[in-house]
């Protein structure tokens, strides 16, 4: 929830409400989260004044209103008050404490057939108890219905047609959300309640984890609902009928909500609750302050303008949730992120629909979401957070200022291979024993003081004992890579709990990176596509993360498809993007076609999968999966047998995230530790057959997310607190470390290639 404007009013109905802060706004005006007299929580939208001038709007308006007074039933939310003839018009909603439907999906993916047959059966009733009072909801998606305990609640009914004829739809923009209008809302023809039940059988193939028209740009989507039959594959076989009737091309041979509901077996779970495990955690705790149900002053207008979830009522724990929210994110213990907010975007909101397979994504080292283990408040993990370091790291130490001179040369004490010092007994016993080592070779003259205070960029090391280099060429004494690099950048402080990251470039030639797109979402973890022509980023809104593409100016931003959160990776020939998305409540890969969004899984394990690297020769894409709890490893995933099971490559002690292929193909590099424990992460180079693992950087201040240079002789990365990251770059043999980041704002996520 954002605080009150200037110039917004502080109460509606002479007093009777109290508004507190903005959750939305939208094609029709601002939703605020109100206090009715006695201290209930509502949602009042305030309509925009100069919709009030608009012919006919006052009496469309206030004809919908009471329309939608006229709606009950078990399954709806209801209208409590509204005043069309005010200055402004307002409307005031009832609540249903509870995340949205698409929140639910976001985080536990396809949902089990019994859950499904509760979900049918409800959504029917309420469309049936629309229908009776008259209305048409006209915008049935999964934001505009709230799960609840005891079942589904449909908001934010009937008020779109108020817009119908203003200069809003005059001007050709649609009432509704793309990925849930019917073919006649496409093609201009009667707006039946038929429209309704179209919806209703998008909503529920989504439910069951597909996407009936797939999931590229609007156009495909729309010619694929006027011409082509819907991909049903996903739903189960009992509710496959039933669905497919509601997606009939002619609206007369679609089931009216009685109709539907007659042919419909319900099959209640066993136990107390209709939903899955994973998707009863995400009901509100009894405790709190209940959410408001809000209709989104989304309308008509842009999904950016989605609401926020309001301040004082704590969201509840999303397991999975890859990416942040764009103003506040939910908490969310699994990768990259969308928050249950029950505010849900409104009538005609023109926004990307809900995904085929949405997930949650780790908060992690590649982008708002979360890996498991700790997570802060903002629905991301600490592994897995955007490039701002990892939670709670130390500052960045320098290297110790002397060198041991022995018989066999230089040998700096620098950190060694092998366990790491936790700070505990025996850690301190080993710093006891250096310091006096110190003391006896200086006295006997073997300890030479060499003051290191970093040096210039190309300075190495003093005599540090670096691994054998890697990648297509030697690091010694290589030049700084001239590329221009991207990264994420935030706009203010706040991450991971909320997130500010917006596309920057880096240039060679200068210290200030160049901002590319607006900051009007969370946008991380950008990548370059392999002719560099073009970028690839993943953009959280509160319908969900996404993965994007846009020109390398910026220009030309365009939605690809909806994903679970995460880093996304090119393909070598630069037309599909390897993504992260849930299936069956677990992270798995897919494959992406960035011309058209569709789809294709190639892993089906029960383990989650995570940060995808597509090979340079195209025939693998590497990923790290759990092998056990908080040991991650590299595995090899054939593009081309999307059946055959994961290669595990690595069997380190210690987990290997974010790997990233050498140039050559030859190595990755790849962040090592665990968050919470012991130096959390250092940046570490292995084989790519998974031999010769060796530290690159290694101090006790944080490091991850590494990205080569297009010549292999550099990597850079991340170092410092999730709070504040900074970006860094060193030689493939350990020296030349510099920081690339200037300015006070936090940066993250680099990418040279």
């Amino acid at each position: 929830m954002k605080p009150l404007e200037t110039g917004d009013p502080t109460s509606v109905g002479e007093g009777r409400y109290r508004l507190v802060g903005r959750l939305g706004q939208g094609g029709m005006g601002v939703v605020y989260l109100g206090r009715s007299q006695s201290g209930r929580a509502v949602a009042v939208k305030v309509v925009r004044p100069e919709l009030s001038t608009e012919p006919g709007f006052r009496r469309r308006f206030a004809d919908e209103v009471a329309a939608a007074r006229r709606v009950g039933g078990f399954h709806t939310a209801p209208v409590v008050d509204a005043d069309p003839d005010g200055d402004p018009a307002w409307l005031v909603t009832a609540f249903v404490p509870g995340p949205t439907l698409q929140a639910v999906l976001a985080s536990v993916g396809s949902l089990p057939l019994d859950t499904l047959t509760v979900l049918a059966a409800g959504l029917a009733e309420a469309l049936e108890a629309i229908h009776r009072a008259g209305v048409i909801h006209r915008d049935l998606k999964p934001a505009n219905i709230i799960v609840a305990e005891d079942g589904p609640r449909v908001i934010d009914f009937g008020i779109a047609r108020a817009l119908d004829g203003t200069a809003l739809t005059q001007t050709g923009l649609q009432i509704g959300t793309p990925g849930f209008l019917a073919p006649e809302q496409l093609t201009s023809g009667t707006v039946t309640p038929a429209v309704d039940m179209f919806a209703l059988g998008v909503v529920l193939a989504q439910a069951a984890g597909g996407s009936p028209f797939g999931d590229g740009p609007s156009a495909a989507r729309h010619y694929k609902v006027v011409h082509e039959e819907p991909d049903l594959t996903a739903v189960p076989d009992e509710l496959r009928a039933a669905v497919g009737a509601c997606l009939s091309k002619d609206p007369r041979d679609r089931p009216t909500p009685t109709a539907f509901l007659g042919g419909l077996t319900v099959r209640h779970p066993a136990g107390d609750t209709w939903l899955p495990d994973a998707a009863t955690q995400l009901l509100p705790r009894p405790e709190p302050t209940a959410r408001p149900t809000a209709p989104d002053a989304g309308d008509a207008g842009d999904a950016g303008d989605a609401p926020d979830r309001p301040q004082d009522t704590p969201a509840p724990k999303t397991p999975g949730l890859a990416g942040t929210a764009p103003v506040t994110a939910p908490e969310t213990p699994g990768p990259d992120r969308t928050a249950p907010v029950t505010a849900p975007a409104g009538p005609g909101q023109a926004g990307p629909d809900l995904p085929e397979e949405p997930g949650a994504s780790r908060p992690g080292a590649s982008e708002p979401g979360a890996r498991p283990g700790s997570v802060p408040p903002g629905g991301t993990d600490p592994r897995t957070a955007p490039e701002t370091a990892r939670p709670g790291g130390a500052e960045p130490r320098t290297e110790q200022p002397w060198t041991v001179t022995g018989a066999a040369g230089p040998v700096s004490p620098g950190p060694a291979e092998g366990p790491r010092s936790d700070g505990g007994p025996s850690g301190r016993r080993r710093a006891v024993v250096a310091a006096a080592l110190v003391v006896a070779l200086a006295a006997g003259g073997l300890l030479v003081w060499r003051p290191w205070n970093g040096g210039g960029p190309d300075d190495a090391k003093p005599d540090a004992l670096t691994p054998t280099g890697s990648g297509p060429a030697s690091a010694a004494a290589a030049a700084f890579p001239a590329e221009d690099m991207l990264i994420r950048q935030d706009t203010a402080p706040g991450w991971p709990g909320t997130c500010h990251g917006v596309i920057a470039r880096r240039d060679a030639s200068s210290a200030a990176p160049v901002r590319l797109l607006a900051g009007d979402a969370c946008d991380v973890l950008p990548q370059w596509s392999p002719d560099r022509k073009s970028f690839a980023f993943t953009r959280t809104k509160l319908e969900g993360p996404s993965v994007w593409t846009a020109q390398a100016d910026g220009s030309n931003p365009r939605r690809v498809a909806a994903i679970a959160g995460g880093r996304v990776s090119w393909s070598p020939d630069g037309g599909r993007l390897a993504v992260l998305r849930k299936k069956d409540g677990v992270q798995q890969l897919f494959v992406v076609d960035v011309a058209d969004g569709s789809a294709r899984q190639l892993t089906s394990g029960t383990s989650p999968v995570e940060d995808p690297a597509w090979s340079p020769d195209g025939k693998h894409i590497a990923v790290s999966i759990e092998t056990r709890p908080e040991n991650w490893q590299i595995h090899l995933v054939d593009p081309a047998a999307p059946n055959r099971a994961p290669q595990q490559v690595t069997r380190l002690p210690h987990p290997a995230l974010d790997p990233v292929w050498s140039p050559d193909g030859t190595t990755f590099a790849y962040t090592a530790g665990t968050y919470g424990t012991g130096r959390q992460g250092d940046i570490r180079l292995v084989a790519a057959d998974g031999t010769g693992d060796r530290d690159l950087v290694a101090t006790d201040a944080h490091e991850m997310d590494p990205a080569w240079s297009a010549d292999g002789a550099w990597v850079a990365f991340v170092r410092g607190p999730y709070e504040k990251p900074v970006i860094l770059a060193v030689r493939t043999d350990g020296t030349g470390e510099r920081a690339l980041t200037t300015g006070t704002a936090a940066e993250g996520h680099p990418s040279w290639r």
